[in-house]
């Protein structure tokens, strides 16, 4: 670190102390590296370490910071728990890292039918409290143990979690507060339960990649909790798999709550870490609901009588929760399970696919690295969101390879994922859009869609002061 970058840190950490506490603003090169990791296997270069890491607690001192940064053209990135999977948690350049950790107010109100939340508010902390009164978070991503619900609402990701069952997760934010780039406050949506017609301000931010404004606060419709039936079934072929996904949805069977798939290498792995059975095939595990448990059984069957007409090993409810949570547990974590194995670093893709298509799709997602020089020899595991018609073909970075060649590795990855989406017409429905998929957005949805997007975050942005680097794309 130079010396003008070190003078640089300090000097901006004694400003912001005008807006916070001491005690919550760190110049600390462990701290300020720390809140500059994300998932991605490459180091943290010198040029991307922020010059101090922000810890507000109010809607107030985070006008005050983007006040702030504004008058001394000096870049905000916002920070939650970094899981997100596309590259937008990381900053791109020297700034200050607004760190949402001690945004975390939850406030749940029954006579209004809506609960209010910060963006610090880890989603599994949230799921438990609802679920204590009754009601099912409608958030569930993979990493949802540690990720925050600031990331969860402005990527508008679904996780786990099918499209056709629910919706999206912001189908249900009412509204929220937010602080503009200029460092205004402003409130969005409504505290009734009829989401507003017409321009709904809440949909820029929400599903907005942080481009627009730091979400502060959110306001989100309470969804009483219902009752679930377990589905399990074996194929031999990831063929007939992806047929009877297809055959559900034509038969017009109930959606299902949450799908999921591993092929059979990928199973393997998860199964013996679990102590299950080895399997003979490509798993893939399912959840209906109902408001009674014979209504969700019920569903369950349906979908299973799909299935069975593709001639799988086996096909059936699961009963008994211990071996569910076993078997679920296989697939949730699978990515961790790998890493630990082999001591390498692990990066999948998202290949979205159609109805019509999902066949063709699912057997070149299996095959997702061949005829990609660099990631040809390096091995792949198969999983993913299939009832939502998502794939994750999962690619293994040897951990001794240098900074440009994993990042080499990552372009080969987010091209062939924008390739493959481009093809079938889709787009990833968990990370957001830009940064590593800039490429994809322009590919997918044209030049004059790129410049829309663009026009609307300078007019709110001039200065290009919150989290810059994002809807530019980097390498």
């Amino acid at each position: 670190m130079t010396d003008s970058t070190s003078k640089r840190s300090e000097q901006i950490a004694r400003d912001l102390e005008e807006t916070l506490p001491k005690e919550r603003i760190s110049a600390s090169l462990f701290e300020r590296v720390a809140n500059a990791l994300h998932p991605f296997p490459y180091d943290v270069e010198e040029g991307q370490v922020p010059y101090a890491v922000a810890y507000p607690e109010t809607a107030e001192e985070v006008s005050g910071i983007m006040k702030y940064a504004n008058r001394e053209k000096v870049p905000v990135f916002v920070r939650g728990s970094g899981t997100q999977l596309g590259g937008s948690s990381r900053p791109h350049t020297h700034g200050i890292v607004l760190n949402v950790h001690r945004l975390n107010r939850f406030d749940i109100r029954e006579d209004y039918g809506f609960f209010e939340c910060g963006p610090g508010c880890v989603v599994g902390d949230l799921e438990h409290k609802l679920a204590a009164k009754g009601y099912f978070l409608p958030f569930h991503p993979g990493s949802r143990l540690i990720a925050n619900m600031g990331g969860c609402v402005s990527n508008n990701t679904s996780g786990h979690l099918v499209d056709t069952c629910l919706g999206k997760p912001c189908d249900y934010v009412l509204g929220l507060q937010v602080v503009l780039p200029n460092g205004e406050i402003i409130e969005t949506g409504t505290k009734g339960m009829r989401r507003p017609a017409g321009t709904d301000l809440t949909r820029y931010f929400a599903s907005g990649d942080g481009l627009l404004g730091v979400i502060t606060n959110i306001r989100v419709r309470l969804v009483p909790d219902f009752k679930r039936a377990y589905g399990y079934a074996m194929f031999k072929s990831l063929r007939s798999l992806a047929s009877g996904v297809q055959r559900m949805y034509r038969e017009k069977r109930p959606s299902p709550l949450l799908m999921e798939f591993m092929e059979k290498e990928a199973a393997k792995i998860g199964y013996e870490i679990k102590g299950l059975p080895e399997p003979t095939g490509s798993a893939i595990f399912f959840v209906s609901v109902g408001n009674t448990q014979e209504e969700a059984s019920h569903k369950l069957g349906e979908m299973l009588t799909s299935f069975r007409a593709e001639q799988p090993d086996e096909a059936y409810e699961v009963t008994d929760l211990d071996v569910w949570e076993k078997l679920w547990g296989a697939r949730e974590v699978i990515g961790s399970f790998l890493m630990q194995k082999t001591g390498h670093q692990w990066k999948s893709a998202e290949v979205v696919c159609n109805l019509k298509d999902l066949v063709e799709a699912i057997e070149e997602a299996a095959n997702f690295n061949k005829g990609v020089p660099i990631l040809e020899d390096l091995p792949l595991y198969l999983y993913g969101h299939i009832g939502a018609l998502g794939m994750h073909p999962g690619i293994l970075i040897p951990s001794d390879w240098d900074n440009e060649k994993q990042k080499e590795a990552l372009a080969a990855i987010f091209h062939r994922e924008a390739e493959l989406n481009v093809k079938y017409g889709s787009c990833g429905g968990e990370w957001g859009q830009f940064s590593k998929r800039k490429e994809f957005f322009l590919m997918r949805y044209g030049e004059a869609a790129y410049a829309f997007v663009k026009t609307i975050k300078n007019a709110v942005d001039p200065n290009n002061i919150l989290n810059p680097g994002i809807l530019e794309g980097y390498r």
